[in-house]
C-alpha cells in the first residue's frame, strides 16, 4: 500500500519528529510511504521513507495532482489541512492526527466540515484532563497517548561537534522563547570551573546571530557550539550527559520527552507541560522559570555529582514506557489495514 504522509504544524510545534519516526516504522511494517511538507520544513539525513517538498502556496489541487501521479492509496495528515484537503481533492482515503487543542496559524473556518470525511480523527493526548468533547463533536475520534522518539544513550560515532568528554546538549528554535540567552548567561559562569564540559546548542532561528555574538563576547568558543538542527538531534541525545531545557512558557516540551526518554538527567524551567513530565529531584529537576542563579546551581550540581546525574537518568528513561511511540504507530497501522 502506498502512504503518504502530510508533515504539518504551527508556529511553536512542528510535526516533523512525529511524522519522520512514523514514515519509518510504517516502512518497516511493509508500507510503501512518502513524506510530504512544506520546503526546509523537515530534515531528514535517511529515512526508510521518501521526502517530496512543496512550495509554502502550493494549492491542494496541485497537491492533489502529485498524489494521483504517485498513485497514493491512503493519506495520513499530521496537523496539516491542506494534506486533508488534498487527499478530498484526490478521492483518497485520508486519517488527520492532531496534539489535542491544536491551532493552526491561518484558521480553517470549514476544518470540520473536512474532518468529518476523515476516516478517523486522532487526537494526541498531552495531558491527564478529560478531551474536550466539544471541540471534536461529530467527529470520528480516537484518543493516542503522546508518544516519545526515544533512542539508546550510548553511541560511540559521537557527532564531530562533541569536542570534549562531557556533554549538555540543549534543542530547541532559537528564539528568545526557548530561553538560550538564559542558558548562556548560565554557562559563562559555568564553564571557566568544568574545563572538560561542553555545550551545544540545536537549533535554527533568527536567534542564532545574536547568540554567537554572545559565545565570541564571553570567550566561550572552546566550550560552545551552536549548530543547526538537520534532522539527526536524537545521535546529539545518544551522545549527551544533560539536557538543558530553559524555555520558559513552552506550548509543548515533546523534545524534554524525548530527552528523558534517552536517558538523559535534564534541568528545566518550570511551566505545565514540564511539570507534567518531571517529578523533581527524582526523574529530572525543575528550577523557577526565568531566574538565572537556581538554573545555574542545577546544573552545576549535576555536573559534579556523577552518581546524581545517572540515578536521575534512570528514572528518566522508564518515561519510554508511559509513552510507547509503538502504539502510535500501531493505531495508524491498524486503521491502514
Amino acid at each position: 500500500m502506498k502512504v503518504t504522509i502530510f508533515i504539518g504544524g504551527n508556529k511553536t510545534f512542528t510535526a516533523s519528529r512525529l511524522g519522520v519516526k512514523l514514515g519509518e516504522e510504517l516502512a518497516e511494517k511493509g508500507f510503501d510511504v512518502t513524506l510530504r511538507a512544506i520546503k526546509g520544513k523537515v530534515k531528514v539525513k535517511e529515512s526508510a521513507a521518501r521526502l517530496q517538498e512543496y512550495a509554502a502556496i502550493a494549492k491542494p489541487k496541485t497537491l492533489a495532482a502529485a498524489l494521483k501521479k504517485d498513485e497514493t492509496d491512503f493519506v495520513i495528515s499530521l496537523m496539516n489541512l491542506t494534506g486533508c484537503q488534498a487527499a478530498c481533492e484526490a478521492g483518497v482515503p485520508f486519517i488527520y492526527a492532531e496534539n489535542e487543542g491544536f491551532k493552526e496559524d491561518k484558521a480553517c473556518k470549514d476544518k470540520k466540515a473536512l474532518l468529518k470525511k476523515a476516516k478517523q480523527v486522532l487526537v494526541i493526548k498531552t495531558s491527564d484532563k478529560p478531551l474536550n468533547k466539544k471541540a471534536y463533536a461529530g467527529l470520528k475520534v480516537q484518543e493516542v497517548t503522546n508518544p516519545a522518539v526515544w533512542v539508546e544513550h550510548y553511541n560511540y560515532n559521537k557527532p564531530a561537534c562533541f569536542k570534549k568528554e562531557n556533554n549538555i546538549v540543549a534543542v530547541g528554535k532559537l528564539a528568545k522563547e526557548s530561553g538560550f540567552e538564559n542558558l548562556l548567561k548560565t554557562w559563562a559562569r559555568l564553564a571557566p570551573a568544568h574545563s572538560t564540559w561542553h555545550l551545544t546548542i540545536v537549533g535554527d532561528g533568527t536567534g542564532k546571530a545574536a547568540l554567537a555574538k554572545f559565545v565570541a563576547k564571553n570567550n566561550l568558543q572552546d566550550s560552545t557550539e551552536i549548530v543547526s538542527d538537520d534532522g539527526d538531534v536524537y545521535s546529539l541525545l545518544r551522545n549527551a550527559d544533560i539536557f538543558a531545557y530553559p524555555a520558559v512558557n513552552p506550548a509543548n516540551a515533546d523534545i524534554l520527552l524525548d530527552a528523558m526518554a534517552s536517558k538523559l538527567p535534564c534541568v528545566a524551567c518550570e511551566s505545565d507541560p514540564v511539570t507534567d513530565l518531571v517529578a523533581n529531584g527524582i526523574n529530572g529537576v525543575i528550577v523557577n522559570a526565568g531566574e538565572e542563579e537556581p538554573f545555574t546551581i542545577a546544573l552545576d550540581d549535576l555536573m559534579v555529582d556523577w552518581g546524581k546525574r545517572v540515578g536521575i537518568a534512570v528514572e528518566a528513561s522508564k518515561l519510554k514506557d508511559q509513552y510507547p511511540f509503538e502504539d502510535f504507530v500501531r493505531a495508524f497501522a491498524e486503521l491502514l489495514h
